[in-house]
């Protein structure tokens, strides 16, 4: 069954509301009457089941809720950002939806001298239509929450403040030698053993250049942990993607 995007404020003791675009999903599109059963979801991991009481003429769905509960967590609990630089919009999009998909706590737009695209060029427009991307990917794969759309960073300064807290990985095709998925095992056990209780996971991708020298160099420097997917070079949205299922599986949250 389909579930919808009800917004936190619009739970209200035992009754829900629906408004836009999700109520016109469930009257026009599939077209629910009175008495029927929804499957809603707040975006913060909170699921509901409600039955609709009324339909408004201006398409407004209200009505009670009937039962409660939170989705069920990973075995592990893991925070994953994705650091994921601006990729051409039909790659960046694909991208996002995918890992949202997959289960990233949040995506955070990344820029660098080799992005493709720049901090200037992005409008409010865009950051709107990405948002209801992560939204209909959390809808669509059974998400009780919504990855997080946070603001656009420069990579030197977000390298820097992700060695405060958790763990940070960086993806580079440079990064030779047999031992490298080894490494990035090893590395993500440790991790784990060191926080029995969950771990945050700062996973960074680079630019379709990929990263210079330079700031992998400053990525050592703070303490990040280098790896490779393999001999082959990929794109960036393909490396996003490989790189978030490796980690959820290496530590046991898949």
């Amino acid at each position: 069954m389909p579930q919808f995007l009800v917004k936190p404020e619009d739970i209200d003791g035992g009754q829900f509301s629906l408004l836009g675009p999700e109520a016109f999903h469930v009257t026009r599109v599939l077209r629910r009457k009175v008495g029927d059963t929804v499957e809603l979801f707040d975006g913060r991991g909170g699921r509901y089941t409600g039955v609709i009481g009324a339909i408004a003429p201006d398409g407004a769905v209200t009505g009670e809720v009937t039962a409660r509960e939170h989705a069920p967590r990973r075995s592990y609990p893991v925070e994953l950002e994705l650091y994921l630089s601006l990729l051409k919009p039909s790659h960046w999009e694909w991208a996002i939806e995918k890992a949202a998909e997959l289960g990233v706590t949040a995506i955070v737009p990344t820029v660098t001298p080799r992005t493709v695209v720049q901090h200037r060029e992005l409008t409010k427009t865009k950051e709107e239509r990405w948002v209801k991307i992560l939204q209909a990917a959390a809808k669509q794969c059974g998400r009780a929450d919504v990855p997080v759309l946070r603001q656009p960073q420069h990579y030197r300064d977000a390298i820097v403040a992700a060695a405060k807290d958790g763990v940070s990985l960086v993806a580079w095709e440079k990064h030779a030698g047999a031992s490298t998925y080894a490494g990035l095992r090893e590395v993500l056990r440790e991790a784990r053993a060191k926080h029995p209780d969950g771990l945050k996971v700062h996973l960074f991708i680079g630019p379709e250049g990929g990263y210079s020298d330079e700031e992998i160099e400053l990525a050592e420097c703070e303490g990040a942990a280098l790896f490779s997917l393999g001999p082959n070079t990929l794109r960036a949205e393909t490396a996003a993607v490989a790189a978030v299922t490796v980690v959820f599986y290496e530590l046991g949250a898949a």
